[in-house]
């Protein structure tokens, strides 16, 4: 019976003891707080820790939102970086209707007719002597003339296309083309006349037979060399004329290997080289 009053005793005292706490501005003790996240940059710097070890970054943590840029500021940047466009280009100058130097010349051109020639002499195994001759319509220029019946060398020109020139022998030809003239590389025969002797001085009053020479340079392959050539026209008085004109050469002034195949036993040095022409006389 006396167990009783004795744990009575001690719930009054417990009770006392709280009552007292709270009367003297006492609190209930708060639980500790987690410990702080480490940054993720912190933890993936700090020398000496794995990068696997570091601590996940929070929410705190998280990239931080990138601002828009202000529409200014890119037409800013697109306008430095961006190449100026090129100013408009003039039309190229259209070309006159005459060679450069030729205005207010006498001008002869060649009409179509004109017969570029070249002859050589040969000896064959099977035939003996033969004159190899090689022909072509392919030649066209012209000849200009100042007042006082000189050549104007910078408005003259006369060029055969060597690659179209043909003999009766195929085997010839090609010889000639890749060997001889090498036309691949230089297609062209060129004349370009620098004076002539015998014309009157306005060739466009002149009529009849005329005998006169041209000189002036003759170029064959990568060889330029001056020539004289011998020349018979007769004047129509139209404004027509028409003749032949020759020259000769050989193979070794232009630097030319003679040809040498089975059948050829010998070739002659020399190459004619033969005009026959017909044009028409242009000017005051």
């Amino acid at each position: 019976m006396r167990f009783f009053p004795t744990f009575a005793s001690l719930l009054v005292l417990v009770v006392a003891a709280t009552l007292l706490t709270i009367a003297c501005g006492g609190s209930a003790p708060e639980p500790p707080a987690p410990p702080a996240a480490v940054p993720a940059a912190a933890a993936t710097s700090a020398p000496g820790v794995p990068t696997e070890t570091a601590a996940p970054a929070t929410a705190a943590t998280a990239a931080p939102t990138i601002a828009p840029t202000p529409a200014s500021t890119v037409e800013a940047e697109a306008t430095a970086t961006t190449e100026p466009m090129p100013a408009t280009l003039a039309p190229p100058a259209l070309p006159t209707a005459e060679p450069a130097g030729t205005n207010g010349a006498t001008v002869f051109t060649l009409n179509d007719g004109t017969i570029a020639r070249y002859k050589v002499e040969e000896v064959l195994a099977n035939t003996g002597f033969k004159v190899a001759t090689g022909e072509t319509l392919d030649v066209a220029g012209s000849i200009a003339f100042d007042a006082d019946g000189n050549v104007i060398a910078d408005g003259s020109r006369i060029a055969v296309q060597a690659a179209t020139l043909r003999t009766d022998s195929n085997r010839r030809d090609g010889y000639v083309r890749n060997r001889t003239l090498q036309t691949d590389t230089w297609p062209e025969v060129v004349f370009v006349p620098t004076s002539v002797d015998g014309l009157p001085a306005s060739i466009a009053d002149a009529s009849g037979p005329v005998k006169f020479t041209i000189t002036g340079n003759l170029t064959v392959r990568d060889q330029t060399r001056e020539v004289t050539w011998n020349a018979t026209a007769e004047f129509a008085g139209d404004g027509t004329a028409s003749g032949f004109a020759s020259v000769v050469f050989t193979f070794e002034d232009f630097g030319m290997d003679k040809p040498r195949v089975a059948i050829v036993v010998s070739v002659e040095d020399e190459i004619l080289l033969e005009l026959d022409f017909v044009g028409t006389i242009t000017g005051p």
